[in-house]
């Protein structure tokens, strides 16, 4: 995985004259970890209160629930600090993959409760906005490709350094986008080069290409801590956006 390294852990020497022993100094705070696996790869990040310590994206070689458990002890465990010592646990609910959600949230809410950890879940679709929660009136529309030709969407309007959700998490053809949007707006995400052509005419409409495509540690961690202030703390319930294939096929209700 990519890996985002922030000196975090300070090593320390101490000699006795006939030995030398070299030790950690972690720093000292509330331990926050975050876990997005809504897009197609997946994304770690370790904090401290509201600072961050490393955030590690990339696509895995083997299936996430064979090595999100490895991945997430060895993120801690690289910046002197264990398990136990987590106190909250922000994850992703979506939309986004259906498995990749399944996959995160059962592992989060497996560390939750076997070890007492606070847990949260955020919407991805308002991870991917929170970056842009400074344009003072201006609407931000981040895209995911949903893939069947569909975009999943919301739209929100920045005010105050904050972001006010306009319209549900929903799944649309890229065409419906362009009556969607309001202006100013910004617009980006993985489902953008879908809705590029149409957006393209819609007055004050700015399309990013190239970034945003992925959910950002830091945004997903600052938002957990927001909601867990809020008393968000409930089991996290998936955002799944539509109804999958299986539910579809077989007229059932996947949880």
């Amino acid at each position: 995985m990519r890996s985002r390294r922030r000196r975090t852990v300070e090593y320390v020497e101490e000699s006795d004259g006939a030995t030398t022993k070299v030790y950690v100094r972690r720093q000292m705070g509330k331990v926050l970890l975050a876990i997005d696996n809504s897009l197609g790869f997946l994304n770690l990040a370790l904090g401290i209160d509201e600072k961050l310590l490393e955030e590690r994206h990339g696509i895995l070689e083997k299936p996430t629930s064979e090595l999100l458990s490895v991945r997430v002890r060895q993120l801690i465990a690289d910046h002197g600090y264990e398990i136990k010592d987590v106190g909250l646990i922000a994850v992703t609910r979506g939309p986004g993959s259906f498995t990749g959600i399944r996959v995160a949230l059962a592992f989060a809410k497996g560390l939750s409760s076997g070890l007492g950890i606070d847990l949260v879940g955020v919407p991805t679709l308002d991870v991917l906005a929170h970056p842009f929660r400074y344009l003072e009136g201006d609407y931000v529309c981040p895209l995911i490709d949903a893939k069947k030709g569909e975009v999943f969407l919301a739209l929100y309007r920045a005010s105050e350094g904050r972001l006010a959700r306009c319209t549900g998490y929903q799944s649309v053809r890229p065409a419906a986008v362009a009556d969607i949007v309001k202006t100013p707006c910004i617009s980006f995400g993985s489902g953008l080069r879908l809705c590029e052509e149409k957006l393209a005419l819609v007055e004050g409409v700015t399309l990013i290409k190239d970034d945003f495509q992925r959910v950002r540690g830091e945004a997903l961690l600052r938002l957990g801590l927001e909601a867990h202030a809020e008393g968000a703390h409930t089991e996290p319930v998936p955002i799944y956006g539509r109804r999958s294939e299986a539910e579809i096929k077989f007229n059932v209700t996947v949880s």
